[in-house]
């Protein structure tokens, strides 16, 4: 069956009645969340029941500008949202932030995350100005996460920081972010490597990367895009650029604890957007178990 129509299919069988799955098994033993970044509009009973319907127990999740919880809500609703979560046997393993600095906002929102159990957040990410020297910023890059690490220590959480693919973000070549996390423990602050941007910015130079960027290495973010002409295009876990290989280099080169996190971005907009997403996650999640086995 092509992939499209199969995917169609899971949607409206995901639709009508709930799908078994054992997707908490991509990766073994190791947690292995889902990102909810296009599920922000349901409400958290729904999004939990939703998610252990395809086998979820644990989720990255928006708590930032535009996410499921905005900042300033963080203390009145962050724990109804656990506790809708933890109903379903689901853990928030990783809260996406906004955060990109040490400051009072900063800090009430990981304290009340950290209060919850929650144990590791995604910074928000830094951008070079490119018309300026670039050393100078990174220098600056560096001390605010240095301050951000000291943070992190006092309050109990660990901060990781996501490299991202485009010309001005400071993380896309790699060597700039890990020169940036030297002399950081990575027990408070690290890399979350994504695989799907590691490839973009460097289709032969990826795994090295990762083996010079494994000691700071705190998660690994699995997604996939594919080469239309000059644009890239998020798609299937498997159809795109990255390798298999990649599972195999988490086993070799990281923990064996690392934390896995899978980003589903390539699902269009339309009505039945959510069940396709559902869906959409569950391939993905198949794929993944194949490739971290």
């Amino acid at each position: 069956m092509h992939r499209r129509r199969f995917l169609e299919a899971s949607a409206l069988a995901l639709a009508a009645t709930a799908l078994p799955a054992r997707a908490a098994e991509a990766g073994g033993n190791r947690t292995c969340a889902v990102f909810t970044k296009s599920l922000e509009a349901l409400a958290p009973e729904e999004l939990a029941d939703q998610l252990a319907a395809i086998g979820v127990t644990a989720i990255e999740a928006p708590i930032r500008p535009g996410g499921h919880i905005e900042p300033r809500d963080v203390a009145d609703k962050l724990p109804g949202f656990v506790a809708a979560l933890k109903k379903r046997g689901i853990d928030l393993a990783i809260l996406s932030s906004g955060i990109g600095q040490a400051d009072a906002e900063s800090e009430a929102v990981l304290r009340a995350a950290a209060a919850l159990g929650i144990k590791r957040y995604r910074l928000t990410h830094y951008r070079y100005d490119l018309k300026k020297p670039l050393g100078p910023q990174l220098d600056d890059i560096k001390a605010k996460l240095k301050d951000l690490a000291a943070m992190n220590r006092e309050i109990g959480i660990q901060g990781q920081y996501q490299n991202h693919r485009g010309n001005n973000f400071v993380g896309a070549p790699v060597w700039d972010i890990v020169a940036a996390l030297e002399g950081i423990d990575p027990a408070h602050l690290g890399l979350a490597f994504d695989f799907a941007h590691a490839t973009v910015e460097g289709a032969n130079a990826w795994e090295l990367n990762l083996r010079r960027a494994a000691p700071h290495v705190v998660t690994v973010y699995f997604k996939d895009y594919r080469l239309d002409g000059r644009q890239w295009s998020a798609c299937p876990l498997g159809e795109g650029v990255v390798d298999p290989k990649a599972g195999r280099l988490v086993r070799e080169l990281l923990p064996a604890g690392t934390p896995v996190s899978l980003h589903v971005e390539y699902i269009g907009g339309g009505g039945d957007r959510v069940a396709k997403t559902f869906a959409a996650m569950k391939a993905d999640l198949a794929t993944l178990a194949k490739w971290l086995p």
